[in-house]
């Protein structure tokens, strides 16, 4: 007898473990069982533990073929299984097996993952994007004002990111440095590791909170629902979920204008930054990154524009705000991760 008939089969980093976490919610809300683990199941194990396999991780052919190697098991062990994956460039052909093609199923969570994926053979059989998480937002107690008090601000833009190349935190302190002096009231609240605070020390009105990783989400999802911009200043995602959980919130986003981030934001909820490159980049993992390249002043004077609507026309903020809430209602964890049953 298994425990449940559903496995979420993921890794222990934040972010796998979010949706991780949220297709089990969503799955258990809908009648089923279902289960999210930290860590690769051994298939001897995960006979006993659940019936079908999801098994989410990157599509990186170097670092993840592990976790392929496993969902292969599951397979021949009589376990229905697909992999779910996300990817934020072009895998490198040279590491990618032929059996990665033929022997496994892939649902791509974004457009732009599946079209990368194409790239190299690999054909996902479906997209199902990232859900929001409905009951954690209604227990997000977003807190504006206090925020605003903390930072002597009168507008506050925020991010939440890691501080690896690709997640643009160096482009982001030159943005910074471009609006400092004529928006003395505009503050910048940036959640990150340790290390990132190494890209603004030049920096006027910014905070920095190396907590990332380490917060309750609950705690996250609040942070985020108190600042009145989102930033994504990210080169490259497979997905963009934080833009999500902001709109989800009423809180428009300021990011590049590419895929996947376009296709969960809209130019009603968004002040998009034009890309005049794509540069593909080696990080030294089993992807060529697609670096979306757009010019600082650019990200400035949408910042500018942000805080001009937000200090002098409250109608249109509150309206964009509404649109930002209506456009996360598209991606409900409970509509959306029900496509996993079909």
């Amino acid at each position: 007898m298994t425990e449940a008939e559903y496995g979420i089969v993921t890794g222990s980093a934040p972010s796998l473990q979010t949706v991780g976490k949220d297709i089990a919610y969503a799955l258990n809300k809908l009648g089923h069982s279902a289960i999210c683990t930290r860590y690769q199941v051994p298939y001897y194990r995960a006979k006993k533990q659940f019936q079908r396999a999801i098994v989410f991780i990157p599509f990186d052919p170097l670092c993840s073929t592990t976790w392929f190697v496993m969902a292969k098991d599951y397979i021949k062990a009589g376990i229905p299984t697909v992999i779910y994956t996300t990817v934020e460039g072009i895998p490198k052909e040279k590491y990618i097996k032929d059996w990665f093609a033929s022997d496994l199923l892939y649902i791509a969570n974004s457009e732009y993952t599946k079209e990368m994926m194409e790239k190299v053979n690999v054909l996902p059989s479906k997209i199902i994007y990232h859900g929001i998480n409905f009951e954690h937002i209604a227990q997000s107690q977003p807190q504006k004002d206090l925020l605003k008090a903390k930072l002597d601000a009168k507008v506050v833009f925020g991010t939440v990111c890691s501080d690896l190349p690709r997640k643009g935190l160096r482009t982001l302190a030159q943005v910074i440095k471009l609006v400092e002096e004529e928006l003395p009231d505009a503050k910048f609240y940036i959640l990150t590791k340790i290390m990132g605070r190494t890209f603004f020390t030049d920096t006027k009105n910014v905070v920095i909170d190396h907590r990332f990783g380490k917060l309750e989400r609950q705690k996250v999802l609040s942070l985020i629902g108190s600042f009145d911009f989102y930033i994504c200043s990210s080169h490259a995602e497979g997905f963009g979920l934080p833009l999500l959980e902001a709109q989800a919130q009423g809180v428009p986003i300021i990011c590049g204008e590419y895929k996947p981030l376009t296709e969960i934001t809209t130019k009603e909820t968004s002040f998009y930054v034009p890309i005049y490159d794509v540069r593909y980049q080696d990080d030294r993992y089993g992807i060529l990154f697609s670096y979306h390249l757009y010019k600082p002043e650019d990200m400035a004077s949408k910042i500018k524009e942000a805080y001009e609507i937000y200090t002098c026309n409250q109608e249109k903020y509150r309206q964009m705000s509404q649109k930002a809430k209506e456009q996360a209602n598209k991606f409900n964890a409970l509509n959306v991760y029900s496509e996993f049953l079909r």
